[in-house]
């Protein structure tokens, strides 16, 4: 009899022992909650989406927190924090039998466009953080006209970018880049890499900031936005090459404005201050 009541009490210990763990448990989440939460977590949360498309909406540089994009999705935030979450802005303006012109947005990779636009394929290539004017062929001997008039440096390209600090005269910036490509994609100046010209115009001086129109005279990667952080005035949201920027930015402030080839000029319908959302 002894042992049975031995057995009940050392029975009821464990359940006992076993409901404090879970109400610890239950309590520290709730801490845990109460103090903070992954951002793409929250973000799911409040926008009433699934956590992979939460995720996806971060890593593709589409949310931003008061003013400045979001990078990290498993950063801690507040509760009460407020995320602003870019649209996908992308739309055709010009599509006829040859060519399909689009004006992209930023977090779209450049090769999704052949998933989207089926039986088209691409000409150029913008990065996933530029906007603007990207072309795609309906037909191989167009496509394969169109990349020969870029080979032979014969399309015009006008871009605009958002830069640190003020910028009173035009620059050319003629300096050789080479890039390393592991699982990203990056540029260095260096003396024997490949040649790469770049034209910078100012706009428009925004305190400690400067509007320029950029021209490239060769088609290096990343070659806009290395070129400018070696002349000390890097693209305001470039996560790759202006990482430690004091200035907030939503997002990479730079887009392809208007791209002419053959006989063709494409031109973005909104005005840069539209896209970069300026105010001044």
């Amino acid at each position: 009899m002894k042992n049975k009541n031995t057995n009940s009490q050392n029975s009821r210990k464990k359940i006992y022992k076993h409901d404090i763990k879970i109400q610890q448990s239950n309590a520290t989440h709730k801490n845990k909650i109460a103090n903070g939460e992954k951002a793409y977590k929250l973000l799911a949360m409040k926008n009433n989406i699934s956590t992979n498309k939460a995720k996806e909406l971060i890593d593709n540089g589409m949310v931003s927190i008061k003013g400045k994009r979001l990078n990290i999705a498993r950063t801690i935030l507040p509760i009460n924090t407020h995320f602003d979450v870019m649209q996908d802005k992308s739309y055709i303006i010009f599509e006829d039998k040859d060519i399909l012109a689009i004006d992209k947005s930023i977090g779209i990779e450049s090769y999704s466009l052949e998933k989207t636009y089926q039986n088209y394929k691409l000409i150029n290539r913008l990065d996933k953080d530029t906007s603007g004017i990207i072309l795609m062929s309906k037909n191989d001997y167009f496509r394969q006209k169109a990349i020969d008039e870029f080979k032979q440096k014969k399309v015009q390209k006008v871009y605009f970018g958002l830069v640190e600090g003020k910028i009173y005269d035009e620059i050319i910036i003629d300096k050789k880049i080479s890039t390393t490509k592991d699982s990203k994609a990056k540029s260095h100046i260096n003396k024997n890499g490949l040649e790469a010209i770049t034209k910078v115009i100012p706009i428009q001086i925004l305190e400690q900031k400067t509007l320029v129109e950029i021209h490239i005279l060769t088609g290096r990667t990343h070659q806009i936005r290395i070129h400018l952080t070696s002349i000390k005035h890097p693209i305001l949201g470039d996560t790759i090459y202006n990482k430690e920027s004091k200035i907030k930015a939503k997002r990479l402030m730079l887009h392809c404005y208007k791209t002419s080839i053959l006989n063709y000029t494409f031109q973005s319908k909104s005005t840069i201050h539209e896209i970069f959302d300026i105010h001044n």
